[in-house]
């Protein structure tokens, strides 16, 4: 009789999967077709730029930074006086009616209003580098939960294969073709891979909430997630023109020469505001039954306040200003020049990279095959399946550092995250044309 069962068998999972790719492609109108869609990266983007908090935050604090660029740079009201004197004395009432305008001699007031333009510009841009960075914080989340999910799963598969491995020399030993240390071996193995699948659920269920925090989901909502697969590398440009595109396309770039603007233009109204805004009095004056007119001019004296406080704050942020726009230039020069490397190193090891979750299995079906057979010892099918599993662990590890760095160059180079492809590198083309 044969005590030896197959060692290979189809989850429970897999058979469901199966059974629902069949209903949906089939067009069954069975409970299946109403489930959700697995979650893969672009619908986890897009998900993310309508609730997403981060995409939120970033959108909030453009509206307040426009406001508060806006303050300084607003034109002051005029104002209109009325006013009765000689009240409860037997003289005839004074009344005045007096409108006051203010006049910006100087041009503080048009610098401050150039400075505002600047600003919009400066806030602008940054809410766009914040929005990148928020969107490229959840293509990491999503990483980061697919591959724990894929972890979780190699465990399951790594128990399965030992708890068969483990019954099966558990028959073989109630028949004493086996020893018993042989035994205790392989159910030990088994409770092994019992703590590490522990491990892998709980650390896939916290990647999961992550995740749904980022997007904006209940935990409970999440769908379930598309499996992770190493992404296509195309061939990127050279490293010159790399550091080309990004200097021109990054949104932080010009956000730091906004800032400067920005900062040049307040130093110049500061420096005008030497002499503050005068002010254009007119209007009407009834005395003693006689209706007559005035006008008159006021203008703040320099004695004890000459603006120098003011002028100095705003030549240290106007210097401040200029060594943040120099620092993020070489920022960006460091950082671009980093992510093409990267990037380029992750594509020349693809090939061999992509094929480890191949790999893995076979080495796992031979040890087993040939353990079958005898022409293994148990010692070498544990080998060969802890060889499999840390193919199959490495092979999620390469598809998610690949994916990071393609991310994470073309976030370098400054070009959005697209809805269906996390990274488009024919962009650049257009993007060294634009403007030219």
């Amino acid at each position: 009789m044969n005590v030896f069962p197959p060692f290979r068998r189809v989850p429970t999972s897999a058979l469901a999967g199966l059974t629902a790719w069949v209903a949906l492609a089939t067009g069954s109108a069975s409970r299946l077709e109403t489930q959700a869609a697995p979650l893969d990266l672009a619908a986890a983007l897009r998900v993310a730029r309508v609730s997403g908090p981060l995409r939120k935050i970033a959108d909030a604090r453009e509206t307040a930074g426009n406001g508060r660029v806006g303050e300084s740079g607003q034109w002051p009201n005029p104002s209109i006086e009325w006013r009765r004197e000689n009240l409860g004395s037997s003289l005839q009432p004074d009344i005045f009616a007096t409108a006051y305008i203010p006049l910006d001699l100087t041009g503080r007031r048009l610098a401050l209003r150039q400075a505002t333009g600047a600003g919009r510009q400066r806030v602008q841009a940054d809410a766009e580098a914040e929005r990148r960075d928020a969107e490229l914080a959840v293509a990491r989340a999503w990483l980061h939960a697919a591959a724990a999910n894929g972890a979780r799963a190699v465990a399951t598969r790594q128990l399965e294969a030992l708890d068969e491995i483990a019954s099966v020399d558990a028959a073989r030993l109630r028949e004493g073709l086996v020893s018993e240390a042989v035994g205790l071996r392989t159910q030990l193995e088994a409770d092994r891979a019992r703590v590490v699948l522990v491990t892998a659920t709980g650390d896939a269920a916290r990647a999961g909430a992550q995740l749904a925090r980022l997007i904006g989901v209940r935990p409970d909502a999440l769908p379930t997630l598309a499996t992770l697969a190493a992404p296509a590398m195309p061939v990127a440009p050279d490293s010159n023109t790399v550091k080309a595109v990004a200097l021109r396309a990054r949104p932080e770039v010009r956000a730091r020469e906004s800032a400067l603007r920005e900062a040049q233009r307040r130093y110049t109204a500061e420096r005008r505001g030497l002499i503050g805004d005068m002010q254009l009095q007119g209007g009407t004056k009834q005395t003693s039954g006689f209706m007559t007119g005035q006008i008159g001019l006021a203008m703040p004296f320099p004695l004890f306040n000459r603006n120098d406080a003011a002028r100095q704050r705003s030549r240290g942020e106007y210097a401040e200003a200029q060594a943040l726009r120099d620092d993020m230039l070489n920022q960006i020069e460091g950082g671009v020049g980093a992510a093409w490397r990267a990037y380029v190193a992750s594509r020349g090891a693809a090939q061999a990279a992509s094929t480890f979750d191949a790999r893995g299995r076979e080495i796992a079906r031979i040890a087993r095959v040939a353990y079958r057979e005898g022409h293994v010892t148990l010692t070498e099918l544990l080998d060969a399946e802890r060889a499999a599993t840390d193919a199959l662990n490495t092979h999620l590890r390469w598809a998610a550092d690949a994916w990071l760095s393609r991310l994470e160059f073309e976030r370098a180079l400054g070009a959005r995250l697209d809805e269906s492809s996390p990274l488009d590198l024919p962009l650049l083309s257009t993007l060294l044309t634009t403007g030219s």
